[in-house]
């Protein structure tokens, strides 16, 4: 009887420690699209006057909800291939139904353009290092085949010393100042200098 305690103790204990990040990474979904969900609502408490004249405002509704969290979410924003399976039943298999469905997929794009031009555009994205790309191709970067051949430089033949490169001469524009020639300082004594408090 022991023995079966201290195991079932063990059993527990150790089923316990498993699926700590499981439940986490579950609880930040959920987070999230408890979120997504009251924005959207938010978002067709904003927009629904620009739609006052449809003939089926609740499946639009529906629809513009669901495209605004598909763009949410991370999606693209653009249509599925098939409406919601609530949409599958037989009473929706009728011209009136058709157009009930229609009404969806009309409010779904009507949705995700809401919010892109909401800003919400690129919200389910993760923001990367801006020199990720310049990271990521210096890390491919192969070092020279010379590099190891005693001393060389690691990037390409040596280029003579500063004492054997001279910077080209330039062009002296037409009305402007020789850059040889030294300024003349202004006559007449210096200020003298005070130190201000702050200094």
């Amino acid at each position: 009887m022991k023995r079966l305690k201290s195991l079932a103790l063990s059993l527990m204990i150790a089923s316990g420690m498993t699926g700590c990040a499981s439940l986490c990474d579950e609880m930040i979904s959920m987070e999230m699209g408890m979120r997504n969900h009251v924005l959207a609502q938010k978002a067709w408490g904003h927009w629904s006057w620009c739609y006052d004249d449809l003939d089926y405002p609740w499946h639009f509704a529906k629809g513009f909800k669901s495209g605004y969290r598909n763009v949410l979410d991370g999606g693209s924003g653009c249509q599925p291939t098939l409406p919601p399976q609530c949409y599958w039943k037989p009473a929706y298999q009728t011209p009136e139904g058709q157009c009930q469905i229609h009404a969806w997929f009309d409010g779904f794009s009507h949705g995700a353009l809401a919010a892109r031009q909401d800003g919400y555009g690129d919200m389910g994205q993760i923001p990367i290092s801006p020199t990720a790309r310049a990271n990521f191709e210096a890390s491919r970067m192969q070092p020279m085949p010379n590099a190891y051949l005693g001393g060389a430089s690691l990037y390409g033949p040596a280029i003579g010393t500063p004492e054997d490169i001279t910077a080209p001469e330039g062009e002296q524009l037409p009305g402007a100042p020789d850059s040889r020639q030294l300024v003349p300082t202004p006559a007449g004594d210096k200020p003298p200098m005070t130190l201000r408090p702050y200094e």
